[in-house]
C-alpha cells in the first residue's frame, strides 16, 4: 500500500512541474510575440519624395510615349500612348500600381548614386544610335526638383534606372493588351502568355504585380485552355512581395 505522504509529496511535484511548463509556455508565447512585433515593425514615414520617368519617341514600341512615377511610400502611376501603327489605337493609357519594395529602394538607389540627376547625363557621339528621349527627374521636399535628358547616358546608374522603368512600361503594355484579348481574342492569349515568360526570363519585365488581376482572371476562369491557366498560374507564383517590412528609401 503507498504511503499517504508519498502521494501527497508526488501530487505537489506533478503540480510544480506543470506550473513550470505553462510558465514557460507563457515566456515563449510572450519571446515569439515580441519577435513579431519587429518583425512588422512599420518604416518610418514617406517624405513625399517621388521619382519619374519620361519617355517621347514617334518611333517607339509599343509606347511612343509614357511617364512613370514612384514615391518613397511606392504608390506608382503610369500614363502613356501606344503607337497606333502597332496596335491600332494610340489613346492615352492611365494604371496606378504598387512598386514591390525592392524596386522602390533600389530606384531612390539609384538615383542617390546619379546625384539625383544634377548635370549632364548624355554622351554625344556619332555612332549612338537614337531610342528616344528619356528624362529622369527627382522631386523631393528639401532638395527640390532636379532633371537630366538624354538620348544614352553612360552612367550604370541611369542605365539601370532607365531599364527598370522601360521594363515596367513592357508589362504594363502586356497588361493592356491580355485584357484586350481576354475579351475579343482568347485564342490570341496562348502566344501572349508564353511571350511574356520569356520577356520576364530576358529580364524585360518588372513589377509583374501591376497585371496581377488580369492574370489571376486567366487562372481562374474554367472556361479557358488549361494550359493558359496554368501559365497564368505560374507567373502568379513568380510575384515576389510587394510591401515588406524593410527600411524607408533613403534620402539625402
Amino acid at each position: 500500500m503507498t504511503h499517504p505522504v508519498r502521494i501527497e509529496f508526488n501530487l505537489r511535484m506533478r503540480r510544480g512541474w506543470r506550473k513550470c511548463i505553462l510558465q514557460l509556455g507563457l515566456l515563449g508565447a510572450l519571446a515569439a510575440s515580441a519577435q513579431t512585433v519587429r518583425e512588422i515593425k512599420p518604416a518610418s514615414q514617406p517624405t513625399g519624395s517621388y521619382i519619374v520617368f519620361k519617355f517621347d519617341w514617334d518611333q517607339g514600341l509599343p509606347w511612343v510615349k509614357y511617364t512613370i512615377s514612384v514615391d518613397d511610400a511606392g504608390g506608382a502611376h503610369f500614363q502613356g500612348n501606344g503607337n497606333p501603327e502597332e496596335s491600332g489605337d494610340g489613346d492615352e493609357f492611365s494604371q496606378d500600381f504598387t512598386a514591390s519594395d525592392a524596386n522602390r529602394q533600389k530606384i531612390f538607389d539609384l538615383a542617390k548614386k546619379a546625384d539625383y540627376f544634377q548635370g549632364n547625363l548624355e554622351i554625344k557621339q556619332k555612332n549612338i544610335a537614337q531610342t528616344g528621349q528619356k528624362t529622369l527627374e527627382y522631386h523631393g521636399i528639401r532638395a527640390g526638383t532636379t532633371s537630366a535628358t538624354y538620348n544614352y547616358s553612360p552612367d550604370q546608374n541611369v542605365e539601370e534606372l532607365t531599364r527598370i522603368f522601360q521594363a515596367v512600361a513592357t508589362t504594363i503594355d502586356f497588361g493592356r493588351k491580355l485584357a484586350f484579348d481576354y475579351r475579343f481574342n482568347k485564342l490570341g492569349i496562348d502566344a501572349r502568355l508564353h511571350s511574356l515568360q520569356d520577356m520576364q526570363a530576358s529580364h524585360y519585365i518588372e513589377e509583374l504585380q501591376a497585371i496581377e488581376p488580369i492574370l489571376q482572371k486567366i487562372a481562374a476562369d474554367p472556361n479557358m485552355m488549361h494550359i493558359n491557366r496554368v501559365t497564368a498560374g505560374q507567373l502568379l507564383k513568380s510575384i515576389g512581395p510587394t510591401i515588406g517590412p524593410s527600411a524607408p528609401a533613403s534620402q539625402p
